[in-house]
């Protein structure tokens, strides 16, 4: 059942949607605008409202192309058949639609109706090789900014998992002018304090030469868990949050020290808490 959902949207599939709805938009301009001309050039009269509804057929491009991203994106078949598929459906489709969207159209909000069969002969005649050139270059397209922004798909699980988990164990940090090694367990909490990071231990601070985004990476996010800006505390020494009623928290540590939940941060603490402690409220 897994392989049947759809996958949420990504940046790059808004960032997809949005040029593609650009395109549309630049083409149904240019189309109206070339009827202007052409029937200025020819003397004839221009209609704006046959221009607009005629510019239809660019309008489905947007959620055709889509759609068909979508699937090469999801699918990421390199099987013939599949390519043709994903290939001849939105012509099909975009040749079907385009004339029943006229025909509606005009039906509810013109004068003259348009007949369905009269508009796809035009449309056989006028558009054919468009639609085939506009729905195949797309897909090699697709396919070439998917494999390029899914590079880690070729990596292996058992890589992954071994990505995944060869996080710090131990920090060296200086004191003086001595340097030893702590064990990551024994931090409490790490709060920014530029161009460092302080590291609080109990009843100790150390000043470390990194930042609170470095050190985040390199830290088990199980354990690590961002709660402001500027902090992140081991989720392992919080014996409770309580609620502020504004959306923020305060949370308190095994040594009773004190400190703030952004809402920002709120809902993956909690998930987080909620798996490794038994949830004490206030």
């Amino acid at each position: 059942m897994n392989n049947l959902l759809i996958p949420k949207f990504n940046t790059l599939d808004r960032r997809v949607a949005y040029v593609l709805l650009q395109m549309v938009l630049v083409f149904i301009v240019l189309t109206m605008t070339q009827d202007f001309l052409r029937s200025d050039l020819k003397d004839t009269a221009y209609y704006f409202s046959e221009s607009l509804i005629f510019s239809s057929f660019w309008w489905l491009f947007a959620p055709l192309l889509f759609l068909q991203y979508v699937v090469v994106n999801y699918n990421k078949s390199k099987r013939i058949g599949f390519q043709f598929a994903v290939i001849s459906l939105p012509i099909f489709i975009h040749l079907l639609a385009f004339p029943l969207l006229v025909w509606m159209l005009s039906k509810m909000f013109y004068y003259h109706t348009y007949s369905i069969q009269q508009t796809l002969r035009y449309a056989i005649s006028e558009y054919v090789y468009l639609l085939v050139l506009l729905y195949a270059i797309p897909v090699l397209v697709f396919q070439f900014f998917t494999n390029k922004t899914h590079p880690n798909e070729t990596v292996s699980e058992s890589q992954k998992e071994s990505a995944s988990t060869q996080y710090i164990n131990t920090l060296i940090v200086s004191e003086g002018n001595k340097k030893h090694h702590i064990a990551v367990d024994e931090i409490l909490y790490c709060s920014a304090n530029p161009p460092y990071i302080k590291l609080h231990l109990d009843g100790k601070k150390y000043l470390h030469t990194e930042t609170l985004k470095s050190i985040s990476f390199r830290l088990n996010p199980n354990q690590f868990v961002r709660i402001h800006k500027s902090t992140i505390v081991n989720i392992n020494r919080v014996v409770s949050y309580t609620t502020r009623l504004n959306g923020d928290y305060d949370l308190t540590l095994k040594n009773n020290v004190q400190l703030r939940l952004s809402r920002n941060y709120a809902t993956d603490f909690k998930n987080q808490f909620n798996k490794t402690h038994q949830l004490t409220t206030k």
